[in-house]
Order: structure tokens, then sequence, then C-alpha cells
């Protein structure tokens, strides 16, 4: 009995799909015979629209109602031709609900739109035309031709490349550009009397921001008569202390509301070498860090980069950064480390990198108390293998969304130089993706960012290799209804081993005049901490809603934000300036 049940089961669910196939069969088949020449008038029509006589085919199709598909079509037609566009709309919108899956309605209608000068819609009928005939060769054309209008190069390229267009026949520099020819020549995967594919003019993008020396550029196709296309590159190039002087001065001095520099200096020889650097006088958290990058073998998709970093940092480690928060714990922090590390830039879609660290630390003053067990204020020393590992896991610029994926592990061993412990392993093994999207077919006035982290840390870990959630510029994992500091000290957010952080962010531009730019819009996150020390934060979930701005001024930008912990219900102000 089981088994013919199992059976007639089996056979209803075929016989529902074949009834399924059968009436979109029945649909095709009833749209084909209705776009027909079904009566005398409509096969007049069609006779007409063969002949290309639209002032007749107005007259007789006009009081016609219903019409049928093939009359709608004709008649659309024809008042394009006389360039009555919201009829022509109108006609070929009917025809387009009587057949939707004939691609003829949507490529006029994309055709109406833009001869409206409706480019968002005009894109988004060629790509419904594009779902039912991926390969046809105006489609393509035409909506690679649109999406270039619109100033989306990327959605331009997907669909010209599959019609092999477009064909570059000359690749133009600034003339002012200092950085020496041969770095900015390689830096461009795409050459002159070739196809420009989008892979290679992702991987040109990421090249030329890898250097580091441009503040903004523009790589612009320029249509020719012979239907090939020139490719201009303009730039403001950042060369010795960046592109302007009111640019450097406000980049150099954008921290010193709290006692910060960022001075900088890029394009040393010509060759794209770049020195960025942060000095900071606060008495609780002291640091002085210097990066020096460069361009190995005159190839821009590979970089080398050595840093150095010295910090002399105060900690009291509470539960809360404001209200009645007695200190868990202290310490005093010294801590000098030296990175290198390689870069490859394999491509547009993917990146990799590989380095070393070594660390030194040393601890002054620590009061123990119940935060702090011996493990986490062990001086000495860290040699640390780094590798990391970032690509992009779905584009879609046509719709201008993508995620990038990001994967980094360090893999250390550290040496005490006090007390008992014997050398040990150190493993600290991080991923995450990052979702960003403008909602609108064109410009920045929406703009939507998701972004998801996750950590653990194995094996035992000094305090300052901890991952902080909250608000604090030495760190990115911020959870914003939380500040990381307290009287200027560290300790005060959530310090945990392991994590689970997503971030989301709801931008709108308020005011832009090509100078300035001011964005503001809602936040939320959410994390999960797990800390080998309930003392160091509880082990559970976080939840913060808030709002911030974002002021940017010739490249440089201040955040100001307000977080809300859900939870606690305490309130988090805090504002920075972004590194660059």
């Amino acid at each position: 009995m089981r088994r013919t049940k199992r059976v007639n089961a089996a056979s209803i669910l075929l016989a529902t799909l074949l009834f399924i196939i059968a009436l979109s069969n029945s649909a095709v088949a009833q749209c084909t015979i209705k776009g027909t020449a079904a009566s005398p008038i409509d096969a007049e029509i069609q006779q007409l629209f063969n002949d290309k006589n639209w002032v007749e085919i107005a007259r007789l199709a006009a009081p016609l109602h219903p019409r049928s598909a093939d009359v709608n079509f004709a008649y659309g037609m024809a008042m394009a031709h006389m360039q009555r566009w919201q009829d022509a709309r109108a006609a070929l919108l009917a025809g387009h609900h009587e057949c939707p899956q004939q691609e003829r309605f949507a490529v006029e209608l994309a055709g109406v739109a833009f001869e409206l000068k409706h480019n968002p819609e005009a894109a988004g009928w060629l790509r419904r035309a594009l779902r039912i005939n991926p390969t046809d060769e105006y489609s393509n054309d035409f909506a690679g031709t649109v999406y270039l209008l619109m100033g989306n190069v990327e959605a331009a390229l997907k669909y010209w490349n599959r019609v092999q267009k477009p064909f570059v026949a000359e690749v133009r520099f600034d003339p002012q550009l200092r950085v020496q020819r041969l770095i900015l020549d390689r830096a461009f995967a795409f050459s002159p009397a070739a196809e420009l594919k989008l892979r290679d003019y992702q991987s040109t993008r990421a090249r030329l921001d890898a250097l580091g020396i441009f503040a903004s550029y523009n790589i612009a196709l320029n249509a020719r008569s012979d239907e090939k296309f020139d490719v201009d590159f303009h730039a403001a190039e950042r060369d010795g202390f960046g592109s302007s002087r009111p640019e450097a001065l406000i980049s150099t001095l954008s921290g010193l509301p709290y006692e910060t520099v960022y001075p900088a200096y890029y394009n040393m020889g010509r060759v794209a070498t770049n020195i960025d650097s942060l000095l900071r006088w606060d008495r609780q958290k002291r640091r002085a860090w210097v990066s020096v990058g460069v361009t190995v073998h005159n190839l821009p998709q590979w970089r080398g980069t050595l840093q150095f970093d010295a910090r002399d940092e105060n900690w009291a480690i509470r539960k809360s950064f404001s209200g009645v928060a007695p200190v868990l714990g202290s310490l005093d922090l010294e801590r000098q480390s030296a990175t290198a590390f390689f870069s490859d830039i394999r491509s547009g879609r993917l990146q990799w990198s590989t380095g070393a660290q070594l660390i030194h630390r040393n601890f002054q003053g620590v009061v123990q108390r119940t935060a702090l067990n011996p493990s986490l204020v062990e001086p000495g020393f860290t040699l640390k293998a780094l590798g990391s590992l970032q690509g992009k896991m779905i584009d879609m610029p046509e719709r201008r969304f993508a995620v990038l994926g990001n994967a980094a592990s360090e893999l250390g061993r550290v040496w005490p130089t006090a007390g008992p412990a014997a050398p040990h392993l150190f493993v600290n093994l991080q991923a995450g993706a990052t979702a960003h999207w403008f909602p609108q077919a064109e410009g920045d006035r929406y703009e939507v960012q998701q972004r998801i982290r996750a950590g653990r840390i194995f094996k035992n870990a000094s305090i300052d290799e901890l991952y902080p959630l909250g608000m604090e510029r030495d760190t990115d994992l911020w959870l914003r209804g939380h500040v990381g500091t307290r009287d200027g000290k560290k300790g005060s957010s959530p310090l945990a081993s392991s994590y689970l952080l997503t971030n989301s962010d709801f931008y709108r531009r308020i005011y832009s005049n090509g100078l300035i730019t001011i964005k503001a819009g809602p936040l939320l996150d959410i994390a999960r901490a797990n800390t080998p020390d309930p003392s160091l934060a509880p082990n559970r979930w976080y939840l913060d809603a808030g709002a911030q701005a974002k002021l940017t001024v010739l490249g440089t930008s201040v955040v100001l934000t307000w977080g809300h912990d859900l939870r606690s219900g305490t309130n988090a102000f805090y504002g920075t300036a972004l590194e660059r």
C-alpha cells in the first residue's frame, strides 16, 4: 500500500508538470495565433507595415479596439516614426502585455524610452529582451550604448563584449601626469588596436587603485566616426604631499581634534613609491606608524609594503564606556612591530598577499584584578606568517551590485621573556563579505552597504590581539553603540577571542558641489562576542542602531556617528577622520 501511494504521488506530480508545460505551450500558440493577420484589415496593416507606410497604418489602426499583437506593434512603430512617443509607448505596451515572451516589444519600448531620454527605463526593457534572446546582437549593442551614456562603463562592457565590442583605437593619457610612463602603461591591462574586455577594465582599475597616487581618476570611452573608441585617462595625481596644497593640509591635519596628524608623501622618484604615516601624542595612547609602499619590478600589479608601528597605551578594562563601571584590570602596553608583505593583483576579481610580522611587547603597571589572567599580559616576542585573499564573489554591474569576499590568516609563534611560560603557537583566522549597492540606475544619491565578518583566535593571545568590538580609531570592528575608550584609555568595549559582526549602512547624499559631499543615513550593527574571560565582555548578542553622517572634503572624510545600544539603552557619540 505504501509503495502504491508513492507511485500515485509521483504520477500526480508528473501530470502536474506536464499540464504546466502544455499550458505554457498553449499560451505561446495563442499569442502566435493572435499575432497573425486574422482579418482583412489586419492583413492590410501588415502589408502597410512591410511597405513602411506609417501614415496609413496610423489612420487604419487608430480606431481599432482591441488590436491584435501584430497590429499593436505596427501601430506603435508608426507612432514612433511620427515621433508621437507616448502613443507609441502605449501601443507597444499593449502588445507586450499580450505577448510578453516576444522580445520585439521590449526592444522597441527601449527605443521609445531612449528617445524620451529615459535611459534607466530603456536599460530595463533591454534586459527583458536579452532574457528572452541573450545573443541578439542589436539588443546587446544597444544596451552597451545606453549604459555608457548612464556612466556605467562596466555594464556597457558586459553587453558590448557579447558582440565583440568595443574596439579601442587609441589610449591617451593626461600629459601633466608625473608617474613614469612605463608604470602607467603597465597599469592598463588592455591596449590599443584590440577589444576592451570587462575583465581587463576591472584589472586596470584595481592596479590604478593599488598604485595609491591618484586621488580620483576617470577612464573615458569616446566614440569615433569609424565605430571604434578612444580611451582617455584623466586623473588628479598625488605627487609629493598631495594633488594640491589644500588637499595636503586637510588630509594631514584632519586628526588634530584627537591629537593626531597623518603626514604622507606620494610618488617618490616618479615610480609610485608612497610614504604614509600617523603620529599621535595623546598621553593615554601614543602611537607612531609609518608605511612605505613600492612597485616591484615596475609592475603595478605587484606591490611591496614595509611598515613600522610603535605604541605606548594605557588600558583600563571596564564593562561599559559610561555610567558606573569599575575598573576590572589595568595596564600600560609598550608594543613595537615591523611588518613586510607582498601583494599580487591577479585581476580585478582576485587579489592576494603574503608577509611576515615581528612584534615585541612589554607590560608595565599591570593590575590584574578579575579581568586579566597572566596569558593576556605576557611580555615577549611574536613572529607571524600573514596571508590574505580577496575576491569578487558576485558582480552585477547593470544592477550596480557587487559582493566582495575576503579571508585572512595569521600563524605565529610566541616567545615569552618573563615567567615560566614556554613558547607556544598563535592562530588568528578571519573572513568576511561586503555587499555594496546603489539602488538607482544613475548617480549616488542612495547607497547601501552590508558587511559581515567573523574571526576566531586559537591558543593564548595577548590582550592587544583580541578583537575590540566598538568605536575606536585603531580598529574597524565598529559596534557603533559602544565606544572602545573611556577617559582616553582602551578597554571599555567587548574584547573577544571570537566574534561575528554585521554592519548595515544606508546613505542618502544630502549635498554635493564637486568639492564637498555630505551623506547621512541610519545604521544597524549586530554582533556576537565570545571572550576568554567573562570580565572582558559578556558572551552574548549585541544589537546597536543609530545614524551617521559623512562629510568628504577633497578626498578626506569625517564620520560623525550616533549609536544606541538596544540592550542597555546607552548612547554613543563618536567622530573620526577616515585614514587614507
